[in-house]
């Protein structure tokens, strides 16, 4: 079952494109990183499995990245206080070796669990920040080649889950971490998410708590072809998780040509209200128009996502979109931003859930116009403001630059 949404909108003063009104209201975009890309040669990536790259502790903002400046791929964490206009010197917290894809979370005051990808392996280590970062050691938490790492936290609660090789395939694997006074985080339990060995790869994990319950969903090419699949811890039993279930539903049709089937692509999810999960993927269903984002409720009561919904609206049909992430909030709040070109160049556009439905997407102002505008990672804060960084390049093939805006909650009392 699709969600449709509402056919009224107001225009920019350029016709092609819209404008909503929107809860937040955003101050001027600002630069993270202190390298601008070089000459071109070298770029910034925001790319983590399930688009976790920013995160608030206390009174804290930090963001997470890869890029090469030194001609090798290494992790670097920017970090401000929230109240304070731009970002100091970055910090270094990749070692010698090729790193990818760092993923981040945040625990409590002033600290954060960060984790990457390096020379084949996973590692992470918890940042202190405060007058000056404090780093804690580096550990490796899986036991062979491992890649695309991704982080949740809640409160003292880490958790990572990541695709390890398992014979020919990736497979994906959960272990909860804990945190000692040495700054050290150390698994406690892990295991595989799916009990059957791997017929085909498993790639791209995310996960979120619900009530202590740890749900992590996937890429899975099982059926030769991608879908999306999720797998929930039982009640009581960390690492016992039940048996995994499709959430990217099949089109109907019979005649339809995509082979094996249609393409999905890199889920995130998002926790919302009291126990509300969503899920979003990058969606090819309807083949003509390219990837389209899509998503789906979970539905705890009966332990399996709901009915697939188009996320995106229908004016941005005929463009490509790309790197969904998401952001919920306790209120019940809930967010999905996404690069699109339906205005000609790469801009970040969003979508937010309200009254029963996804409001009409919206241009982000900061984020949008001439050059590419790509790669999003968004977060809403206690206060229901947003944060959101992102990867832009003023030119086709020129340097890069990270960016970072805040808005302000309008609505917040």
């Amino acid at each position: 079952m699709t969600v449709t949404k509402p056919a009224v909108i107001l225009l920019w003063l350029l016709p092609s494109a819209m404008l909503i009104a929107a809860p937040w209201e955003f101050d001027k975009a600002i630069d993270v990183s202190g390298f601008a890309g070089g000459d071109g040669n070298f770029f910034h990536h925001l790319d983590s499995s399930g688009r976790r790259n920013i995160a608030v502790s206390g009174r804290h903002l930090a963001i997470a990245w890869e890029d090469d400046r030194s001609g090798t791929p290494r992790i670097y964490l920017g970090h401000k206080p929230a109240t304070e206009a731009g970002f100091g010197r970055e910090t270094r917290i990749s070692g010698d070796g090729e790193a990818y894809e760092p993923s981040l979370a945040a625990l409590g005051d002033g600290r954060f669990a960060v984790a990457w990808e390096e020379d084949g392996h996973i590692r992470l280590r918890l940042v202190a920040i405060g007058e000056s970062p404090v780093l804690g050691p580096v550990e490796t938490i899986d036991s062979g080649p491992s890649t695309q790492v991704s982080l949740t936290a809640d409160g003292e609660k880490v958790i990572a889950v990541w695709s390890r090789r398992s014979g020919r395939y990736g497979r994906i694997q959960a272990a909860r971490l804990r945190v000692d006074d040495d700054m050290r985080l150390e698994p406690v339990i892990g295991c595989a998410v799916d009990a059957a060995p791997p017929a085909d790869e498993q790639l791209y994990p995310t996960a979120v708590l619900i009530n202590d319950r740890l749900l992590v969903i996937w890429e899975d090419r099982r059926p030769k072809h991608t879908i999306i699949m999720a797998a929930i811890e039982s009640k009581g039993q960390a690492c016992r998780f039940s048996d995994p279930q499709r959430i990217s539903e099949k089109p109907e049709g019979r005649n339809l040509p995509y082979g094996s089937g249609h393409g999905v692509s890199r889920a995130a999810v998002g926790r919302f209200g009291d126990q509300g999960v969503f899920a979003v993927w990058a969606d090819k269903r309807n083949f003509r128009d390219g990837y389209d984002i899509w998503g789906a409720r979970f539905i705890p009561s009966e332990n399996r996502f709901g009915s697939n919904e188009k996320v995106q609206d229908d004016f941005g049909g005929l463009a490509k979109q790309r790197h969904a992430t998401i952001a919920g909030h306790g209120d019940g709040s809930l967010i999905v931003a996404w690069d699109d070109e339906r205005e000609g160049d790469t801009d970040i556009v969003m979508s937010w859930y309200q009254a029963g439905e996804w409001s009409e997407d919206w241009l982000l102002p900061v984020a949008s116009g001439e050059g590419q505008q790509s790669s999003p990672s968004i977060l809403l804060d206690p206060r229901g403001d947003l944060h959101i960084c992102w990867v832009e390049r003023a030119q086709t093939g020129g340097a890069t630059q990270l960016k970072y805006a805040f808005g302000r909650n309008l609505e917040a009392k």
